[in-house]
């Protein structure tokens, strides 16, 4: 088939393809590459679109797994930073500016929003509580297993529950947004895989492209791409708070330089 052809001749080229570029480079109808779409499993041309670019992000030569003997310093640290520019790069394509907004209108509108991750994920979690805080959200971050799920046991419809594992397999994590979503709240999922079982539980998915499978090399560093990817809803949300946010920013930024501040020591004479 052609659009099949294509993609596998071209799949760097074909992950950033609207479904209508496809199509005129196929050669046919955009309807059929829905069907395509369709036949091979995903729900439509958009849900493909990001398991390509992630499968694609997979098979990059750029890889940080093994410790490379007798590599220099320079080599390794031009590596690694390739590596998480590509994972920004690849990211910032994947990302569905559309789904994003969604996002943020339901933060902005919800009553609390709740972050749950373990690890490293754990950490984005926090760090993404305070920056919303920060612009007078509700947000919590639950990085205890067990805290989570009683953390997600009184919530309801006004309720944001955001799932994040960069595997998208975490037990506990894929468990407790299955309860949240019992409970009818709203649940958002940040994964780098959107075929994962927590994606599947999730109502709305952001995914990140960290071009690693390995668990070890990659959990500790997709940080940078989930971080991205909060940090943008932190400036969409600020950006619509208006002077009340600015104010809240900028009181929370003042205490902050205050309490790190160094106190000044006296001279001796």
């Amino acid at each position: 088939m052609a659009v099949a052809r294509f993609v596998l001749k071209v799949p760097f080229r074909a992950r950033s393809m609207s479904i209508g570029a496809v199509a005129k480079a196929c050669g046919v109808s955009a309807a059929t590459v829905y069907r395509f779409c369709r036949d091979l499993g995903y729900n439509g041309y958009k849900e493909f679109q990001l398991d390509l670019a992630a499968a694609v992000a997979q098979t990059s030569g750029v890889t940080l797994g093994d410790f490379a003997q007798g590599a220099t310093p320079r080599t390794i640290i031009r590596r690694v930073f390739e590596y998480n520019r590509q994972s920004l790069a690849d990211t910032e394509r994947m990302l569905d500016d559309r789904v994003m907004v969604r996002v943020a209108r339901l933060i902005q509108r919800s009553r609390k929003v709740l972050f749950l991750g373990i690890g490293a994920s754990g950490l984005v979690a926090r760090l993404a509580a305070q920056r919303l805080l920060t612009l007078g959200i509700a947000a919590v971050a639950v990085e205890d297993p067990y805290a989570q799920i009683f953390a997600t046991v009184n919530v309801g419809p006004q309720d944001v529950v955001v799932g994040i594992s960069h595997t998208g397999q975490t037990a506990a994590i894929i468990e407790a947004i299955r309860r949240a979503r019992q409970k009818r709240a709203l649940t958002v999922i940040l994964t780098n895989y959107p075929q994962s079982p927590l994606a599947r539980e999730g109502a709305l998915q952001l995914t990140t492209a960290f071009p690693e499978h390995r668990i070890n090399a990659a959990t500790s560093s997709s940080i940078v791409a989930q971080l991205a990817v909060i940090t943008s809803l932190y400036f969409i949300l600020g950006s619509w708070g208006g002077r009340k946010a600015r104010k809240l920013a900028r009181e929370a930024e003042e205490r902050t330089q205050r309490l790190l501040r160094a106190p000044r020591t006296r001279k001796r004479r």
